[in-house]
């Protein structure tokens, strides 16, 4: 339990730190309204923590000044469904004024069985 917390801690904190265009960003895209959207999409699934999968997460704004948007993926892996490979959830976000408002949310799947590999909207079977 408490190594498959410190891996998901270093991995958010590797995600966080590890990029100097992350580190700019941060210095730049300070607001003083709603959370960041990394921030609320760990408070959207407080679970990921816990769970015992591969977890990948990817934080992409338009821009390094002023942003106007972004987009975090979450990708769960090594799930303990023997038709589902990973499951793919796209957070989009827009800044409104100092605030950012998540616009849409999509999640897709990657089936484990048949030949296509890729993410699909379609629940797999």
């Amino acid at each position: 339990m408490m190594i498959r917390l410190f891996s998901v801690s270093a991995l958010c904190l590797a995600v966080l730190s590890g990029c100097a265009t992350t580190e700019k960003l941060a210095s730049k895209v300070s607001f003083t309204g709603s959370d960041m959207p990394m921030q609320q999409v760990l408070k959207a699934q407080p679970d990921l923590v816990k769970n015992q999968n591969s977890l990948s997460i990817r934080q992409v704004f338009n821009r390094v000044e002023s942003p106007t948007a972004a987009q975090i993926a979450v990708i769960e892996s090594n799930l303990m469904d023997d038709s589902v490979s990973a499951i793919r959830t796209d957070y989009v976000f827009k800044r409104v004024e100092d605030d950012w408002k998540l616009q849409e949310t999509k999640k897709s799947y990657q089936c484990a069985r048949g030949k296509n590999k890729v993410f699909q909207t379609a629940v797999c079977s």
